[in-house]
């Protein structure tokens, strides 16, 4: 079925992912994490105790050489040492972006002569990428402003983290930033597929980062928006979507990457082609505060079904935002059961969040490699910690046990503070 008028040509195609998380540093780690059910939530490594939150999914040791010394041995040897060298002492966020897009150019049989690099995009979603670079240097400036980092100017800006990438892959085509706080990740995607429907670009890789710093998670655990009572000790237990104990959501770190391209390309270049983009959608609720609506979710939700010209009953499972807050949570659930009816209780509704945290700006494509891992190997990853779901909450969450499933049409959900919000609908490769 061709969705839209241009058929094949405008159709758009995920021929490549990749991803660094706490919990898998390639896609194949990620996917034994889901199956297995794996947390990665940690103690901080390096936050003092001053800092009121103590737990996250901590990447800051992350570090590009020995990343592909490990998964790199098949990766061509000219993209190996240009990614050492254009990350040569630069931020986090730069590392972990780099690491996820060069999966997933590597992932969709790139480079290649058909899709050249004047009509190869790139679009990065997050903003405030190097927060803690800066915060680090704003500390040496205060004590000796000659001993910042010279690069300083321009690696903290979020466009080097952009244009990184772009120089590594050599993508010419149209490139930029965008922010929607949580959400950012699915606001890229729908950006990136736009591109291709367009007709201005033929292709784009889609990255996402989230590193953090100690002053936010500090804020964010005075506003008590984060887990930061009941399992200090026992980390792994404390992202906890849809459970009566859960108390906030926890941080995470890390990245995730696509390469979108259109359907046509791919079939003529014989690329593997993990799933379609059928359609997306963002919405505001017209507000700067940090409570969700519910009216505002539905819509979204709604809106991202009449792109994909899809109908509610023709949704197989769906990938809640479910950050594990007392209040996200059921407001998710009511705008699932009032988007879908009666059908929400006949398909899945996981949460990734429950094993990896909340990777922020990342979010939203973390967890769309998420979907497409249990597209194309037949099953629903488990939302852990789910021992005593809350009252009213009550659809198919998949509690603690992955299980054998088919899901032919997916629906993604990704909210961010200010009611920013953002749904995405995917279709299997063989449609």
């Amino acid at each position: 079925m061709d969705h839209y008028d241009n058929g094949a040509e405008r159709r758009v195609v995920v021929t490549g992912m990749g991803i660094v998380t706490p919990v898998g540093e390639i896609v194949s780690e990620f996917l034994d994490s889901l199956m297995a059910g794996r947390s990665g939530i940690t103690r901080w490594k390096h936050y003092s105790d001053r800092i009121a939150s103590k737990i996250g999914g901590d990447m800051s040791e992350f570090e590009i050489s020995s990343h592909l010394e490990r998964v790199g041995k098949n990766y061509p040897a000219h993209l190996k040492g240009s990614a050492k060298a254009i990350l040569r002492a630069t931020p986090l966020a730069q590392n972990l972006a780099v690491a996820a897009a060069l999966q997933a150019y590597i992932d969709a049989g790139l480079p290649d002569p058909s899709l050249p690099p004047e009509r190869f995009g790139h679009i990065l979603g997050g903003t405030n990428f190097t927060s803690n670079y800066i915060l680090q240097n704003v500390n040496t400036f205060n004590e000796e402003p000659d001993y910042i980092e010279p690069l300083y100017g321009v690696m903290a800006l979020d466009t080097d983290v952009l244009a990184r990438v772009c120089d590594l892959l050599t993508l010419k085509g149209p490139s930029w930033t965008v922010g929607n706080a949580c959400g950012s990740a699915n606001i890229a995607l729908i950006t990136g597929t736009d591109l291709i429907r367009s007709h201005r670009a033929d292709a784009v890789v889609v990255t996402a980062s989230a590193v953090l710093d100690r002053l936010i998670l500090h804020s964010w655990a005075m506003l008590g928006a984060l887990s930061t009572e009941s399992f200090n000790d026992e980390p792994q237990r404390a992202s906890r979507p849809f459970d009566r104990r859960r108390e906030g959501f926890v941080p995470s770190e890390g990245s995730g990457a696509v390469v979108l391209e259109t359907l046509r390309s791919a079939r003529a270049r014989g690329a593997r082609i993990h799933a379609e983009i059928l359609g997306g959608a963002s919405a505001s609720d017209a507000t700067w505060q940090i409570r969700p609506s519910q009216e505002g979710q539905l819509r979204v939700m709604r809106a991202a079904l009449e792109d994909a010209r899809i109908n509610p009953e023709q949704v197989d499972y769906v990938n809640a935002h479910a950050t594990s807050t007392p209040l996200g949570d059921p407001v998710e659930v009511s705008a699932i059961k009032a988007v879908l009816g009666e059908h929400a209780y006949d398909i899945p509704v996981n949460a990734t969040k429950s094993m990896t945290g909340h990777p922020l700006s990342a979010a939203a494509l973390v967890e769309l490699i998420a979907v497409i891992l249990q597209m194309e190997n037949q099953f629903v990853h488990p939302t852990i910690n789910l021992e005593e779901p809350d009252e009213g909450l009550d659809l198919d969450f998949v509690p603690n046990q992955a299980r054998e499933y088919k899901t032919r049409i997916a629906m993604s959900n990704s909210f961010g503070f200010g009611g920013l919000n953002s749904s995405l609908i995917i279709q299997h490769a063989n449609g």
